[in-house]
């Protein structure tokens, strides 16, 4: 039995979208779900490639089982279309089967054509925690590099880890659904740059530009102009929304005057477009465990935004991470770190909604 035939019988979570009878799952940390009774063995055909070419930017999913706090399983794609055993049971028991997307939209595709289940009865899916928070986002949020080292390790998808990241932490503890938007070197002005670079980075969409869409890259890439392209729309509004963004763009405003200026409209402007969207939601700035040259801007942004009449925007000022809580590949936050990262989200979240 193929239990993508039928909609009630499994539950998404995070961005997605259906291109050409393939599931895709879009960003890191998106999921999808489903439960099944008796002695069952569970395959799926998915469906990948990596962007670019090469071995180091391959897709990475995981498989989750009941609930468990880590993952069962972690394994990398083949390219192109190939056949997975997700599940296969010991004994006969109810279970609970998650099929996450590790590695992130800038690298690589995870397509789901079907999920066979053999030998036991498809159970309606889980219910959705009651609460949802949307976190848009850079490397940071899709892990890059958690499970490297600095100075050691050269970025391969393989260190890619949202579960283990702050978003999804956050999620957690506080006990609510997650859907990440995040993409590696993104900003709202310029694309990470090396520091001689004096101009703005637009080789691949800024994050104002993907936002609106379920899956940008994908569908461009399988040959959809911008006018076809496929606008999220949930069914499920978010109780809470987290921006952080602005460690790519400090790399190209290097604490130039003009350069924040612009920065700062750039921002107010997609504060702006988010809150069309989403009229009710908290929206949380956060900035500052990698680098700090926007930080000010970014609460100068916030501030302005209220004084404009959306009070209901806000900034959490992140300290730098700390060498002894280790660093990750490029110097990004280590598994310690971003659980300070979470912690601290988690405890504003917590007094803010409730």
């Amino acid at each position: 039995m193929n239990i993508l035939e039928k909609e009630k019988n499994y539950r998404l979570g995070g961005r997605h979208t259906w291109q050409k009878g393939i599931l895709y799952l879009a960003y890191s940390a998106s999921y999808m779900e489903f439960c099944c009774e008796g002695a069952c063995t569970v395959t799926a055909e998915l469906v990948s490639d990596g962007i670019p070419e090469g071995k180091e930017y391959t897709t990475w999913a995981a498989v989750f089982v009941n609930d468990e706090e880590q993952p069962s399983r972690r394994f990398e794609l083949q390219k192109g279309t190939n056949t997975y055993t997700l599940y296969a049971a010991e004994q006969k028991e109810n279970v609970k089967i998650r099929l996450m997307k590790y590695s992130e939209a800038a690298f690589s595709s995870l397509g789901i054509k079907a999920i066979h289940v053999e030998g036991g009865a498809i159970l309606p899916p889980p219910q959705a925690p009651e609460k949802l928070i949307q976190f848009i986002g850079d490397s940071i949020t899709c892990g890059y590099g958690i499970e490297g080292m600095v100075n050691v390790d050269v970025f391969n998808t393989t260190q890619e880890n949202p579960w283990n990241a702050y978003a999804c932490r956050t999620a957690r503890l506080l006990n609510m659904d997650f859907e990440l938007v995040s993409w590696s070197g993104n900003g709202v002005i310029s694309h990470y740059v090396d520091e001689t670079v004096n101009e703005q980075r637009h080789d691949k969409p800024w994050m104002q530009e993907l936002y609106p869409y379920s899956d940008r890259e994908l569908e461009e890439r399988l040959g959809k102009s911008e006018a076809e392209l496929t606008v999220w729309n949930t069914e499920h509004e978010p109780d809470v929304i987290v921006v952080h963004l602005g460690t790519n763009d400090g790399s190209f405003t290097r604490f130039i005057e003009e350069r924040n200026v612009l920065f700062v409209e750039a921002y107010m402007a997609f504060l702006q477009q988010i809150r069309a969207l989403h009229k009710e939601a908290p929206i949380i700035c956060m900035l500052g465990v990698m680098r700090q040259e926007l930080n000010d801007q970014v609460a100068k942004a916030v501030a302005l935004t209220r004084q404009q009449g959306d009070g209901n925007v806000y900034f959490i000022d992140v300290p730098l991470a700390r060498d002894w809580d280790g660093l990750g590949t490029d110097n990004h936050p280590s598994p310690r770190t971003q659980e300070k990262m979470a912690e601290l989200l988690a405890q504003y979240i917590h007094f803010l909604v409730d």
